[in-house]
């Protein structure tokens, strides 16, 4: 063979060795890669070996501030507050010095009314967050606590005393109690910092206030003057004039591809419409959905653990989003709303906030487009396997309601509803404000969402 020819076959296997490469990079795992991630960073689909424990990659939904008052009084962080950030951060550095230099103290029975007595702030996580994974296998304070889906955190009153970390497991009534040496001047201080708001909407605390009828600890609003909001009308991107604009298809899909210049496309007579490039699919339904398909064979694998999960699939949520142009794909805060682990990986589910409000939709719409939340996510062997996200983006009106329906009289609603359909003896599980989508062409309002056995119960919150 002469020299040309040869050099021919050494660049192409070159190539071919690039794209593999490339494609492992994106979609894959390889073992004897070593890829360093970051943290507070965005990261490649891949295996990862954090630089840092990944106990730092936990995000609560929610923050509450306890203001330690006699018979309880609560305020809810917004999202968009920057104390929802320091307590984050200051919740991330507590986290790393328990597991490296806590006291394990005790494991107790859950009592809410006991340890709420203090001043205090509560993080809430969405379901149980099991403990593997979560720090080194040998950590001694780890081995102590099972999983939770809570953690309160009890400030010394001087600067040094050390503080108490309550790890809350509600689902089996038990708490873990660990003693940590931090300094309490910033919680303090975010504490402080929310005590005006209280004057507007403060919440209380239905197991403080003996409300039997809930299963879980729940936070409910009350207020002097009625929170005013504005309604949200919710567009289908891809859509101009009732038909696909498919460059701004092709600009929301291409960065799922490896190579988006070699998709193929196919259309069906319902509208619905395929990519297709080697062993990835990507199909748009006219419903306002999109959904990612790895058709590469898998393995079942049970042993990756909620973090390293969680890790791959925020990591493709940022990458497609890097991707993207900033109008591409709009929306307000996207937040984890629940995880299940299967027999074959892991299923994460993500939602919006709006205006720090939550948004839902109806079974209806679930009915018509198979979505249950707005991002859906299934991990098989360390990668992801389906990713199905809804297109539609929310735009706030100029018209405004007012949220005029107390907590009481939402929950008499219900209460009326399970009776007249004989469901005796049920306990409710949560109840809280969202964005309410009852129909997809109608503008979302505000609305009580309350969930009681198998169902949830919306009830309008402006009359």
């Amino acid at each position: 063979m002469d020299k040309g020819k040869l050099k021919t076959f050494f660049l192409a296997g070159l190539i071919l060795f690039s794209v593999f490469q490339t494609g492992e990079l994106w979609f894959g795992s390889l073992s004897s890669h070593n890829f360093f991630y970051n943290l507070w960073a965005k990261s490649d689909y891949t295996n990862i070996v954090y630089s840092g424990e990944p106990v730092h990659l936990l995000q609560p939904t929610e923050i509450i501030i306890n203001f330690g008052v006699e018979g309880g009084k609560y305020n809810i962080l917004k999202n968009t507050k920057e104390e929802f950030k320091i307590a984050q951060k200051e919740m991330a550095d507590i986290l790393g010095k328990t597991f490296s230099s806590g006291e394990f103290i005790s494991q107790q029975e859950l009592s809410w009314r006991d340890i709420l007595s203090q001043r205090s702030i509560l993080y809430k996580y969405p379901g149980t967050i099991p403990m593997k994974g979560l720090v080194d296998s040998q950590n001694k304070i780890a081995a102590k606590i099972p999983g939770f889906d809570q953690i309160l955190v009890v400030p010394g009153r001087t600067i040094n005393q050390k503080i108490n970390c309550f790890f809350i497991d509600e689902s089996s009534d038990y708490v873990y109690v660990v003693a940590v040496k931090h300094d309490v001047l910033v919680l303090h201080e975010v504490i402080d910092n929310l005590r005006d708001d209280i004057a507007k909407i403060s919440y209380i605390s239905t197991k403080q206030v003996n409300m039997n009828q809930f299963e879980n600890n729940v936070f409910l609003p009350t207020f002097n003057t009625h929170p005013v909001y504005q309604k949200i009308e919710i567009k289908d991107e891809i859509k101009e004039n009732g038909e696909v604009n498919e460059e701004k298809l092709e600009r929301l899909i291409n960065p799922l591809f490896i190579n988006p210049t070699l998709k193929r496309k196919q259309q069906t007579q319902d509208g619905t419409i395929y990519y297709i490039e080697g062993n990835t699919m990507v199909k748009y339904f006219t419903t306002g959905v999109i959904e990612y398909l790895d058709q590469s064979r898998t393995k079942k694998d049970d042993s990756l653990s909620f973090i390293e999960a969680y890790q791959v699939a925020k990591s493709f949520l940022d990458k497609h989003k890097m991707g993207l142009n900033q109008d591409d794909l709009k929306g307000d805060l996207l937040y984890l709303s629940g995880q299940k682990q299967t027999n074959s990986g892991w299923e994460f589910c993500f939602d919006f906030k709006f205006k720090d409000i939550p948004y839902d939709f109806s079974r209806e719409i679930t009915n018509k487009t198979g979505m249950k939340h707005a991002v859906e996510i299934v991990i098989q062997d360390k990668k992801i396997k389906e990713y199905k996200r809804v297109t539609w983006i929310g735009y706030l009106l100029d018209e405004e309601a007012e949220v005029n329906l107390t907590y009481p009289e939402a929950l008499g609603e219900v209460v009326k509803r399970l009776n007249d359909e004989e469901a005796n003896n049920i306990k409710i599980k949560d109840m809280y404000w969202a964005y309410y989508q009852k129909e997809i062409d109608k503008p979302a309002e505000v609305y009580w969402m309350i969930k009681a056995g198998n169902k949830i119960y919306p009830i309008k919150a402006s009359r």
